[in-house]
């Protein structure tokens, strides 16, 4: 009875076949990449549908939060009932225990701009509460007094606020590049560019340059 074959063994009787098979070996291969390429390819739109749908969640959980702060105070000041405030808080952290769910770079950068577009209407919201006599309150419906709970405004504070180590994508960007590529110093768009002259001296004069330049 023959004797079983160690592993290197096999390999070598494999690598062996291969060496006088070429056209197999070629087809192997291809076959090999092939089956790469398509599971990459899947996994990747499977990853991009799946964002989808949940920033399509994370959404509505902002929407939903900062609706429950606002009201229909002509003057545009949130509502100071409890409930109210902890709903959006829930909703707050909601959006952030999922938000890190997100695979995809296209709906990072997507969810990070929405994100920034509501801290920034949450913030102007909270900008018309005058004192801390607002976080005082009546319920609708027991006729009680109530405090707005500590926690809960912490949170929605805290989604108002720009966050530490973000970068902002406009501080990376040339003023005098910006104002050349789109011909901001053109009779159409004089306000503005009286308003360079007047706070960036140095960079209407480089403008200026350029243009001449260009134009010799």
């Amino acid at each position: 009875m023959a004797e079983p074959q160690s592993d290197w063994q096999q390999i070598i009787q494999v690598l062996i076949y291969f060496k006088d098979n070429w056209v197999a070996f070629t087809a192997l291969i291809t076959s090999v990449i092939t089956l790469c390429i398509t599971w990459f390819k899947n996994r990747k739109d499977r990853q991009f549908s799946d964002d989808k749908k949940l920033f399509e969640h994370l959404k509505q959980f902002i929407e939903l939060a900062y609706k429950s702060l606002s009201s229909n105070d002509d003057e545009g000041r949130p509502t100071n009932f409890r409930e109210r405030w902890l709903s959006a808080a829930r909703h707050i952290e909601r959006y952030r225990e999922l938000k890190i769910n997100l695979k995809t770079n296209l709906y990072k950068t997507i969810c990070e701009g929405t994100e920034e577009y509501w801290s920034d209407r949450f913030y102007w919201l909270l900008d018309h509460i005058e004192n801390k006599n607002f976080f005082k309150s009546v319920h609708p419906e027991k006729m009680i007094d109530e405090k707005i709970d500590v926690r809960s405004a912490a949170i929605v504070y805290s989604f108002s606020v720009w966050k530490k180590g973000r970068i902002d994508p406009v501080d990376n960007l040339d003023l005098e590049e910006i104002i050349l590529q789109y011909k901001l110093y053109s009779p159409r768009h004089r306000v503005f560019w009286d308003y360079v002259q007047n706070t960036k001296s140095e960079i209407a004069k480089k403008v200026k340059q350029k243009i001449k330049n260009d134009t010799q």
